[in-house]
């Protein structure tokens, strides 16, 4: 009997083992498939010009950085993190110019500014 249990618990774990090493195996091999997949859309980013970069928030460096990364990595993912630091910068400038503008209000025009914008 305990020669059963003893058979029965390795065959079991045996088992287990093996389906994991399978699933990391078919995961692994899925990834790898993702970041080809993405790999080719991040260069048809490269085709676009800078307007068209500029409009989805990305520039040149960007997509040239992403594609640089290793086969294995995924470049959305790279392009994802750079735009989402842009897009943070960019409300921290905005914050701040804002919180500068409501602390100064707008000075009166003094006759030095009246005279320039007349020579104007």
């Amino acid at each position: 009997m305990l020669l059963m249990t003893y058979a029965a618990k390795s065959t079991s774990a045996f088992a287990g083992g093996a389906t994991r090493a399978a699933i990391q195996t078919v995961t692994g091999f899925k990834n790898l498939i993702r970041a080809w997949v993405h790999r080719r859309e991040v260069l048809q980013l490269s085709e676009l010009d800078e307007r068209g970069l500029k409009d989805i928030g990305l520039v040149r460096s960007d997509v040239e950085g992403a594609l640089a990364t290793s086969w294995l990595r995924d470049p959305s993912a790279v392009l994802s993190a750079r735009s989402a630091q842009q897009q943070s910068a960019a409300a921290h400038r905005r914050e701040v110019g804002l919180r500068h503008a409501v602390a100064q209000p707008a000075a009166a025009p003094t006759a030095r500014t009246i005279e320039i914008a007349c020579n104007a």
